[in-house]
């Protein structure tokens, strides 16, 4: 009961604020905390089955539990890594390149290949060449570290940010979430060894969820408070455009902004290209003298404030 509570709780903070902020890669947060905790509850119920309902079973006789268990979350591992790959580059205020994007997928599809060997290799009760256990070994292993590479790269990016404040939200939110990372594979890990101090799962699992939500919270809050919808909207719009000379087409790409809308969203919206996108994009940050939408969120809202 405890451990749903804190489930639940942590998503339904995710989505505040993705219905607060209206932006996209918050969406991509909310879908990372989803899939991650679908596999903590899953190891959870596996865990529980073969140590207390298929307890009498022999060890070799739960292979098969082991191995759809592996079939479910390889696929909901990939897909919450990409989530917060996606939510990473947005809140830098950057996009994954295609190639970026190909290569994920390339590596997923190698560490599945790698993995069908472990199953054939179990279904067959067979033992795996060394070869091949040094290359599972190094599956697991590289599986465990991506959103570790992902959350050091957000602290290396966030660490380069020239306004302190931001720079130290943005480190505190990357520290917070890799730390919460770890404590949730410490969960789990305590979950599948039975250890003595399991009582300290559910505390673990609320540190790894709640606590990276309430410190972005903190962080969105603090420095770049909500747009309401409809607050620069027809002639307010069109006089904030003026007043910083955007053309017809900017004034277009600003209010998908503001609706939280990706550059993806965008291009297909209007029907233009992405690197026309980017280009509008990066006009507009140029006439606003901002470097980010976080920061063009909170210079609309600033100016919105002074009544100009």
């Amino acid at each position: 009961m405890v451990l749903s509570s804190l489930l639940v709780s942590a998503c339904w903070q995710a989505q505040k604020l993705n219905k607060a902020f209206r932006l996209y890669f918050l969406s991509s947060y909310l879908g990372y905390l989803i899939s991650i905790q679908i596999v903590f509850v899953l190891n959870l119920v596996v865990t529980d089955l073969s140590t207390q309902v298929l307890r009498d079973i022999p060890p070799r006789g739960l292979d098969p539990v082991y191995i759809l268990f592996g079939l479910v979350v390889f696929p909901l591992f990939a897909l919450a890594f990409y989530f917060a790959l996606v939510f990473v580059a947005g809140i830098l205020d950057q996009e994954l390149s295609p190639r970026l994007r190909v290569a994920y997928v390339l590596i997923w599809v190698i560490l599945f290949a790698v993995f069908l060997t472990r199953i054939q290799a179990a279904l067959g009760n067979r033992i795996l060449p060394p070869l091949f256990r040094i290359l599972n070994l190094f599956s697991g292993f590289a599986i465990g570290a991506i959103p570790v590479a992902i959350f050091v790269y957000l602290l290396l990016r966030a660490a380069r940010r020239s306004r302190p404040d931001e720079r130290a939200g943005l480190v505190s939110f990357g520290f917070v979430s890799l730390i919460g990372y770890v404590l949730l594979l410490a969960a789990m890990i305590v979950t599948q060894a039975a250890l003595p101090f399991r009582w300290a799962v559910p505390a673990m699992l609320g540190l790894a969820t709640l606590s990276p939500v309430l410190v972005l919270r903190k962080f969105l809050s603090r420095f770049y408070r909500p747009i309401l919808p409809g607050t620069l909207e027809g002639q307010k719009l069109s006089g904030f455009c003026a007043r910083y000379q955007l053309s017809n087409r900017e004034a277009e790409i600003l209010d998908l902004l503001l609706k939280g809308k990706s550059n993806q969203e965008i291009e297909r919206d209007l029907f233009i290209s992405g690197h026309t996108v980017r280009n509008h994009v990066h006009n507009i940050y140029q006439k606003l003298g901002v470097g980010s939408r976080l920061k063009l969120m909170n210079l609309i809202r600033t100016s919105l404030e002074a009544g100009d």
